[in-house]
């Protein structure tokens, strides 16, 4: 289902709508696969950049202490990186 309902899904892949721009790695991918964040339409990060942080140990960008079971996490977009929300980083709403 495309985003308007004037233009069928191959309309909206060509004009980049349902997609968002990962702010680590910075590809297009489809807002189904992608982490938003909860207050800004502009950040957003992929999966992939995900599971690639929480398998290298979940290090935050600015104070290098791993993020710990709930405390809350986001992506610093100055940064292109991931870290505490109370350092700083954008909640995303995983």
């Amino acid at each position: 289902m495309s985003a308007c309902p004037f233009m069928n899904e191959r309309d909206a892949a060509m004009f980049g709508l349902g997609k968002i721009t990962c702010t680590i790695c910075r590809a297009q991918i489809p807002e189904k696969q992608a982490l938003r964040a909860r207050h800004r339409k502009d950040v957003g990060a992929c999966k992939a950049c995900y599971e690639q942080w929480d398998r290298s140990g979940r290090a935050c960008a600015d104070c290098h202490r791993p993020v710990r079971g709930s405390q809350e996490w986001g992506v610093f977009a100055d940064r292109q990186s991931f870290g505490h929300a109370d350092c700083g980083a954008v909640w995303l709403a995983a």
